[in-house]
């Protein structure tokens, strides 16, 4: 007893501190890092399988094809090399990853399948590691199902594993609203700049209630043909319209009133389906704003509409940027790492912004945030923006 004394006395009076042993339990990673570190890898596996595969049929038109994907899955591969400050890095990925099978039917199963994936890990990610995943797994999945359209391979069809349970049929509305006990008798009205999920919902709902009375508009003046897919696609927005209404009401939120008549370009008279196509383009950055901004069901909701936006975009011709639903500059995200042992998306973490993952306001500096984009949610004169980089289509 006397020499345990006479040691805490020693210790006391001299100011040393008995650190305990580091137990070398690595740190947590966070999912959405995790996810985010998967995306990355799967996206350089498969851009070293797509600059691989040889050029079949048609020279000019097989090589463009594969050049197109290439570039998507580059411009995909650097914005998911930015690393949120202050969030703990998974196991290094290296730019040198193993390239997947080199047959065609293959890669576009493995971009569909990574493109699902992505999408599934955007439901349960935070903020704005939520939404660069929608986008990615959004851009994926279209790109399989155009290669497949192209080179005449059939269309990928996700696992069951991949899919997820809980996604609601389109055609099925949420759940009936919560009573209005639950909700408070007087809640603040948001500002309208601000980013919240309320106001993010009320530009989705604003955004519907525009596109309903663009199509309706458009019908006079398409053709056959088209005029068939403008039907299904306003079916389609008059449905969503309904769900965002019910989410908005069970988020505790004010629905936007539905007005008599919306300003359309007049590319509309001249061109409907190329006005319908940017109609359909400039709904990607608000459904992106929804998926940043939101959680649970609502997130759920807001991705599935991100796919389904950029698909129908799509259908009209208009060419899908490769981060649908993000508006950057590609000349802005870093460049990828040269191939080496050390390089992985941990060495980028220098050139990341000032995005905090977990936050559901991201940073306006890193193409994970949240912050709405250029392009006005719910105006009357839609159109794309400017900032959202594009592919050749």
């Amino acid at each position: 007893m006397l020499l345990i004394a006479l040691v805490a006395l020693l210790v006391a009076g001299t100011g040393i501190v008995l650190i305990p042993r580091d137990s070398g339990t690595p740190p947590v990673v966070p999912i959405s890092e995790t996810a985010r570190a998967r995306a990355l890898e799967d996206t350089l596996r498969l851009r070293e399988t797509a600059a691989a595969l040889p050029p079949q049929g048609a020279p000019d038109a097989s090589r463009a094809a594969l050049a197109d994907a290439v570039t998507l899955l580059t411009t995909q591969a650097q914005a998911l090399l930015v690393v949120p400050e202050a969030t703990p890095t998974g196991p290094p990925v290296s730019p040198q990853a193993t390239a997947g099978s080199s047959t065609r039917a293959a890669f576009i199963a493995e971009l569909g399948a990574s493109g699902t994936q992505r999408l599934a890990d955007a439901r349960e990610s935070d903020g704005g590691i939520a939404r660069l995943l929608a986008a990615v797994g959004s851009a994926q999945v279209l790109e399989a199902e155009k290669l497949a359209g192209a080179w005449e391979l059939p269309v990928p069809t996700p696992p069951a594993s991949q899919t997820p349970a809980a996604t609601p049929p389109a055609a099925t509305p949420p759940p009936a609203t919560p009573p209005a006990a639950s909700c408070p008798s007087a809640s603040p009205t948001p500002e309208p700049e601000s980013a919240t999920t309320d106001t993010a919902l009320a530009a989705t709902v604003r955004m519907h209630q525009e596109a309903v009375y663009a199509y309706q508009v458009a019908l006079k003046r398409l053709d056959a043909a088209a005029a068939r897919t403008a039907v299904k696609a306003l079916a389609d927005h008059e449905v969503l319209l309904q769900q965002v209404e019910a989410l908005t009401r069970a988020n505790c939120g004010d629905v936007p009133a539905t007005e008599a008549g919306y300003r359309l370009p007049g590319q509309f008279t001249k061109d409907p389906a190329s006005a319908l196509a940017a109609l359909e383009t400039s709904a990607l950055p608000v459904l992106g704003d929804l998926v940043a901004l939101s959680t649970a069901e609502t997130r759920t909701w807001a991705v599935d509409g991100l796919l389904a936006a950029a698909r129908r975009s799509l259908g009209w011709g208009a060419d899908v940027p490769a981060l649908p639903g993000l508006a950057l500059d590609a000349g802005d995200l870093p460049p990828l790492p040269a191939p080496g042992p050390a390089s992985g998306p941990a060495s980028s973490t220098s050139t990341a912004g000032t995005t905090t993952a977990g936050t559901n306001t991201p940073s306006t500096s890193t193409p994970a945030t949240s912050t709405p984009s250029t392009t006005t949610p719910g105006t009357n004169t839609p159109g794309t923006s400017k900032d959202v980089p594009s592919r050749a289509g």
